[in-house]
């Protein structure tokens, strides 16, 4: 049943996840750096946190798009479950700017849900495909 609305729900739901992860990325970058760190730079900090929100956030999600919907599920599980992680990573307490939140939050829930939809969808074509093997045999 989650193959039918897969290739709708996975091209919506990757668009608004790269929109958020590219303005949670925005907001950070044009803040601030974090004070209060001792051992480690935060100019450091916020560059590393923004190159691998725009990484994991934006251009691997996309990336995943080109591919045929339904082919390739497992490795789309894994970069929706990286995309979500490097997500969290912006809900540091160490990194997090005003208006940020919401948005990352709401990149991270559509990230885990997408990883979770991939890994069901997988598990479906697993399934049919060994109902045709045994109706063949």
């Amino acid at each position: 049943m989650i193959t039918h609305f897969y290739p709708t729900a996975l091209r919506i739901i990757t668009c608004i996840v790269a929109v958020c992860s590219a303005v949670s990325a925005t907001l950070l970058g044009t803040a601030p750096p974090p004070q209060g760190l001792v051992v480690l730079d935060p100019t450091d900090l916020r560059t590393t946190a923004v190159v691998l929100t725009i990484s994991l956030g934006v251009v691997a999600p996309v990336a995943v798009l080109i591919a045929d919907p339904l082919r390739c599920l497992l490795l789309k599980a894994a970069v929706f479950a990286a995309s979500g992680f490097g997500n969290a990573m912006m809900l540091s307490p160490l990194l997090v700017v005003p208006f940020q939140e919401t948005p990352t939050l709401l990149a991270v829930i559509c990230s885990l849900a997408l990883t979770v939809a991939s890994i069901v969808a997988y598990m479906e074509s697993v399934e049919r495909r060994n109902a045709r093997r045994r109706a063949n045999t």
